[in-house]
């Protein structure tokens, strides 16, 4: 069996495995109240990208400058909303119709990937119901606790994120698919409390005190929390072809301390392993000199040492499995949540591998001295350090979230968001940015780096002052990433320097 067969039948069966359970989960039995997480549903990550603008202005990719027309209507439906993002760019030094209207990045109207993101999200419910789904793009999706997917992006409009969960909170599912288009990275986690009863009461919720009709799963031993967490890239070289999946599995345990209304204490542990080691120097296999000459006389592409699938007839070594593990503490007030682990990483281990740069940093076209795994280097040596998050909401004015993480004092990683509406009259600002492997190099340091934008780094900043409410001008900076296919077909990632001048008129469906 060749290794491309093995590659399409790998891809086929995990896909179907990943949607089979979803579909088996559909079918159980979930209370139609929702959910009320009053503490949580207030704490989440600030919004940063624009909505509700009808306007036009002025804008330069590059150097390039566009007159940009734009409507973005927010739609709710009772549980169900719908964003849309109506953005047409027009290129007056264009000499074909084909580049004088662009879409919002300077793409073409030519593919269906263009049309599709004029939808922004297609969403339903909030994310602690029992059944929540969205439809469109991923920003800073997190799963469980975050030590193998944390703050991921998939820079695009057609990702798909589900929840399940009994109403009682006795067991329940998160899982993802990063483009159903073209679908690569997906997977989830599964939760379990075994020691919680089964009640005709109404539903158990983390941030409400428990009355005494409720004894029974009024202790320590009920919120126990079991989890499993598997999450695979398919394709995590895309400059070669069936190559073997990246793939992490994990396992945590969960021990909600103290639940109130006002106050949370968490405990847990998370325990993942990756396969990105390469194969020890003694397994490797040397092929008989006989067999390199018929692959030159074929002219059959060189092969790489990568893991071969359990029963395959590949003579390939297996991969090592890196390990990682984290024990946690998490505190959640009224108007904070703050989270603290202590990570150990075993040798080639990538903590949150699934963060909001790994995209960028697979798919941007590889330097000659690219690293061998993703552009994102693995250690030789076991690590430890500190994971931290923040975020704080003051009152309506003001959002923060934060995360900082270091491990030997080596390839620290950041990232930040900050929302302000209101607190100066008229003005609003949301800014984001986030930067890895912070000083890396033999020629930067940490605070010359920390600024510097690159391939290792995302940075959005939006100022909107109302001018006449509802009349606003908007000055937009960002550098990010966009899709971009090749004249071979090939999907990749690539940087995008943007400046806008947009005035409008901001309204709320």
């Amino acid at each position: 069996m060749n290794r491309d067969k093995i590659f399409t039948r790998y891809r086929r069966i995990t896909l179907a495995l990943t949607i089979g359970i979803l579909i088996f989960l559909l079918t159980l039995p979930t209370s139609t109240r929702s959910e009320e997480y009053p503490g949580l549903a207030a704490l989440q990550q600030p919004d940063f990208l624009t909505s509700g603008l009808y306007g036009g202005g002025l804008t330069f990719i590059g150097t390039s400058p566009y007159i940009q027309l734009q409507a973005q209507p927010d739609v709710s439906l009772g549980k169900v909303g719908i964003g849309l993002d109506l953005v047409v760019l027009y290129n007056p030094y264009a000499t074909d119709t084909g580049t004088q209207f662009l879409a919002e990045d300077g793409e073409s109207w030519d593919s269906p990937s263009t049309w599709l993101r004029l939808i922004r999200y297609v969403s339903y419910a909030q994310p602690y119901d029992p059944f929540y789904f969205r439809l469109g793009e991923l920003d800073y999706l997190t799963i469980g606790h975050g030590s193998i997917m944390s703050g991921y992006s998939n820079y695009d409009r057609r990702g798909l994120r589900v929840n399940l969960r009994k109403s009682n909170n006795r067991y329940g599912v998160e899982t993802m698919v990063n483009d159903l288009g073209n679908p690569l990275i997906f997977g989830g986690r599964l939760f379990y409390r075994p020691f919680l009863r089964s009640e005709n009461n109404t539903s158990l919720t983390p941030f409400e005190d428990q009355p005494t009709s409720r004894s029974g799963n009024n202790n320590f031993l009920t919120r126990f929390e079991l989890g499993g967490t598997y999450l695979t890239d398919i394709d995590p070289n895309p400059q070669e072809n069936a190559e073997y999946p990246l793939i992490a599995l994990g396992v945590d345990a969960g021990f909600p301390l103290i639940e109130r209304s006002t106050f949370r204490l968490d405990l847990y542990n998370d325990f993942a392993v990756l396969n990105t080691l390469p194969p020890k120097p003694e397994d490797v296999f040397e092929e008989p000199e006989e067999a390199l000459e018929m692959e030159s006389v074929e002219q059959e592409p060189t092969r790489r040492l990568e893991s071969a699938p359990i029963g395959g007839e590949d003579t390939t070594p297996a991969k090592e499995f890196a390990w990682g593990n984290a024990v946690g503490v998490g505190f959640t007030f009224t108007k904070a949540i703050f989270k603290l682990e202590y990570r150990v990483l075993g040798e080639g281990y990538i903590p949150s591998i699934f963060d909001y740069t790994y995209e960028s940093a697979k798919l941007i076209a590889p330097e000659p001295d690219m690293p061998d795994f993703l552009d994102l280097e693995t250690s030789n040596e076991q690590r430890r350090g500190f994971f931290s998050q923040f975020i704080w909401k003051p009152g309506e004015h003001l959002h923060f979230f934060g995360t900082f993480e270091d491990y030997n004092n080596s390839s620290p990683k950041l990232y930040m968001v900050v929302s302000e509406s209101g607190l100066v009259p008229r003005l609003r600002v949301r800014a984001l940015y986030t930067k890895r492997d912070i000083g890396e190099g033999d020629e930067t340091n940490f605070f010359a780096d920390l600024f510097n934008l690159d391939e290792k780094s995302a940075f959005r900043l939006e100022i909107g002052y109302a001018i006449y409410p509802p009349i606003e001008t908007i000055v937009t900076r960002e550098y990010r990433f966009r899709r971009v296919e090749t004249a071979e077909g090939i999907s990749q990632f690539e940087p995008i320097h943007k400046t806008s001048f947009m005035v409008g008129i901001r309204t709320d469906f």
